[in-house]
Formats: structure tokens, C-alpha cells, sequence
């Protein structure tokens, strides 16, 4: 358990485990969970037309789309030329890489339906285990939708998470994200490091135990944040935790995304709220965009085609506690 002292907040965290598991190189036979990239916003998908199809998907007008049960799943921020994953995740607390059956897992998820609620961050996560789901059948079945707050701070992109709720229909199961467009101190107000952040956790919280009271059937989880940061090879891929320590505050907040990540799951653990626990992906700045494209730091925080393809595994895990 991760212990946090509440009257301090963000960074008094104490994780006595931290993250259990490392990167090892990929087998020559192994492939990648989710095969294909098809990236709408570069639009290279090209030379995989066939398996994605032909139509663009406005991901940033109406805010929300769902897997395309034709074709893979285009999504932004994924096509990086001059990358091939050569890791794996490798942990005791998860399915194998070998083992993973995408069959498996659209059976264990039956006839729901999962809303991802986040910023572009979740949209690319939610994308990618659509394009896991493929085999299975099960991919219609995934949604994602733009919050960037999930409460509505500031002018960012989307609805709330209760909005975007009930335009679903309170769907089966509802995974949210948070961080990256939080802002570090409340404007105008002087309130103390980290404080809207924590603020906007307690809110979320007690709106979906609220919620659970009129839909008691419905399932909530959260995904922690996906890293930032630029490196040209993989840092410490036998110690994430260490990896996430190195990163630097350059935008987004991404120096506090650890201390708030670890934050996030004591609250969660508090409550018996299960989480896709995505910290070993503080090791992958080198599958960043810009970490590939040389061109200054563009984009430290959207990931090339592969260190997200655990999102599978994680997933299925997920169903399996719920």
C-alpha cells in the first residue's frame, strides 16, 4: 500500500514496492499486441490501407469516437519513422506478453461497453487497446471521449466525465484520466502546491460514489498518466521508479507526474478502486514522438507504436478484478 500523508498532499508519498516488473528485449518471433498504426494525423497510414481504412476521424470536433469494427482504429500521435520497439514488459503481477489472448480478454469483457474519459493521452491509450481488441471482435465496444479536466477546469477541450456519462448512456465500465492539463497552482487563489489537483481528485470521487448510488451496477476505474520527457535510449529498464525521478519539469507539469501518480493510487487504494497502472512507462522516453524526430521537443509526451501495447495486458487484468 502507498502511504501518503493528506494534510501534505502530492509529494509526501511513500511507495514501499514502487514499480515491480522490467523492460527485456522482444524474442525475433514475438509481435506487438496492437500491429498496426494507423496515424490519421500524419496520415501514414497509407501502406496500411486496408486494414485501417480510408476515413479520417475527427478526434478533436466532436470529442469522441469508438473502435471501427471494419478496420483498426486510426489515432494521432503514434507513427514514429525511425522507431521499432525492441521491449517488452516484463512483471510478476501481470499476464506475459506470450500469453496475452485478445479472445480471452472480449470474453471476459462480454456484451459492456468501456468509456475512456481523458485527455489525448487516453485517447491514444483507448486507440490502442481498440487495435489489441481487433482479433477478439470486442473493439466496438471500447469509447474514448475528450476531457481534458474531467471536472471542467479552465477553458480546456472537452466535456465533464459526468457529461460525457450520461451522453453514453452510463455505459458499463468508465476509465478516467487526469493530470497533464491540471494546472499546477489554482489561478487567482493562492493555495498550496498540488492543491487542485488533489481538490479535483476528491471531486471525482465523491461524484462517481454518488453516481454508483443511482447506477450501482456501473464499474469506475483510472489510468495513472502517461510520462513525458526525451531521451534517445530507454532509461533504467529494470527500475522505472528510478526512470521517473530523472524526468525533468519541462512542460505539463511532467517533474510532478510521478508524485501525483503515486498520490492518486493511495486514494484509490483507500477507496477499493481499481486502476490501469501504466508507471512502467516512465522508462519509455525514448518511444516519444520527438524523441525520434529530432525536432526540439515538439512532443515529449504522445507515444510512438509500441510502449503502450501493454495496454492489453493491463486490461485484461482490469476485467478480471471487476
Amino acid at each position: 500500500m502507498i502511504t501518503c500523508d493528506m494534510e501534505k498532499g502530492v509529494g509526501s508519498c511513500v511507495d514501499p514496492v514502487g514499480v515491480e516488473g522490467e523492460w527485456v528485449l522482444l524474442e525475433p518471433e514475438q509481435v506487438l499486441a496492437a500491429p498496426v498504426c494507423c496515424e490519421w494525423l500524419r496520415a501514414k497510414f497509407k501502406e496500411n490501407e486496408k486494414q485501417c481504412g480510408t476515413e479520417q476521424l475527427q478526434l478533436h470536433k466532436k470529442g469522441d469516437f469508438r473502435g471501427n469494427p471494419d478496420f483498426y482504429t486510426q489515432t494521432s500521435g503514434c507513427y514514429c519513422s525511425n522507431f521499432k520497439e525492441k521491449y517488452v514488459w516484463q512483471s510478476p503481477n501481470l499476464l506475459s506478453h506470450s500469453k496475452f489472448d485478445p479472445i480471452d480478454t472480449c470474453r471476459l469483457l462480454g456484451d459492456r461497453e468501456v468509456l475512456f474519459i481523458g485527455d489525448s493521452t487516453s485517447a491514444q491509450a483507448a486507440s490502442t487497446l481498440m487495435n489489441t481488441l481487433y482479433p477478439g471482435g470486442c473493439q466496438n465496444q471500447i469509447i474514448s471521449a475528450a476531457s481534458d479536466t474531467l471536472i471542467g477546469l479552465s477553458h480546456k477541450r472537452g466535456k465533464t466525465w459526468k457529461a460525457w456519462v450520461e451522453e453514453f448512456d452510463h455505459p458499463d465500465i468508465v476509465i478516467v484520466t487526469m493530470g497533464a492539463h491540471v494546472p499546477k497552482f489554482a489561478p487567482i487563489v493562492d493555495l498550496k502546491n498540488e492543491s487542485v489537483y488533489e481538490m479535483a481528485i476528491d471531486q471525482i470521487l465523491e461524484e462517481m460514489r454518488e453516481m454508483r448510488e443511482q447506477f450501482p451496477d456501473m464499474k469506475f476505474a483510472w489510468k495513472t498518466q502517461q510520462p513525458g520527457g526525451c531521451t534517445t535510449e530507454i532509461l533504467e529498464p529494470t527500475n522505472s521508479t528510478k526512470a521517473a525521478y530523472t524526468i525533468q519539469d519541462v512542460r505539463y507539469n511532467w517533474g510532478q507526474f510521478y508524485e501525483r501518480d503515486l498520490y492518486l493510487i493511495s486514494r484509490l487504494q483507500r477507496v477499493g478502486m481499481p486502476y490501469l497502472d501504466l508507471r512502467m512507462l516512465y522508462s519509455r522516453s525514448d518511444g516519444h514522438i520527438s524523441s525520434q524526430l529530432n525536432d526540439g521537443g515538439h512532443d515529449c509526451l504522445h507515444l510512438c507504436h509500441g510502449p503502450l501495447d501493454v495496454m492489453g495486458r493491463l486490461f485484461h487484468q482490469l476485467l478480471s478484478s471487476l
